[in-house]
């Protein structure tokens, strides 16, 4: 079944011009991006904003969206271990 997905997958992914930047061309290209880094799908709807569809450019916006809303997460998570780290170590 997983062959059958890839093939799909292919054939529905439509043609693109030569200009096109790839999303793994930017994971691969720039230092410390990933396909969790809201940055390298930024930098993706940048490169190719005039080389997509309304409908990609909104699941795009949703990906980096909900990409962000997780890192702001761990993000908050890290602060609050960090301020009670600093309050029990803390010296009077």
């Amino acid at each position: 079944m997983a062959d059958m997905n890839i093939i799909n997958s292919l054939a529905n992914e439509p043609i693109r011009p030569p200009e096109f930047v790839s999303l793994e061309a930017i994971i691969n290209e720039i230092p410390n991006m990933s396909e969790s880094n809201p940055a390298a799908f930024y930098l993706y709807l940048y490169y190719n904003d005039k080389l997509l569809t309304d409908e990609e450019k909104n699941q795009i916006e949703k990906v980096i969206h909900k990409l962000k809303t997780q890192r702001d997460a761990v993000t908050t998570k890290n602060i609050e271990y960090l301020e009670r780290w600093k309050s029990k170590n803390e010296v009077v």
